[in-house]
């Protein structure tokens, strides 16, 4: 690793560090709105994906993939739980 990659790195880790402080001194209500935003912020992107995929599409059906993408993802996350068991 030369010296340049350990400054990176070191950064890196600082404002890793400074990050996981905020986020300790939020209240409780302030990490639910963040949480929504980011959600919010996720859905809009994935949103702009499947509008540049398919832009012969309607909103109806953008709207139709975003959900099946969100079960898909839950059915997931479930099966994976499961697995852990």
């Amino acid at each position: 690793m030369t010296d340049y990659d350990r400054q990176i790195e070191l950064m890196a880790d600082a404002i890793y560090r400074e990050k996981v402080l905020r986020a300790r001194s939020q209240s409780i209500e302030e990490k639910l709105a963040l949480g929504a935003d980011l959600y919010t912020y996720a859905t809009s992107i994935t949103l702009a994906g499947i509008r540049n995929q398919h832009p012969e599409w309607t909103e109806e059906q953008v709207r139709a993939e975003l959900r099946r993408r969100i079960a898909l993802s839950r059915r997931l996350e479930r099966s994976d739980a499961g697995g852990a068991r």
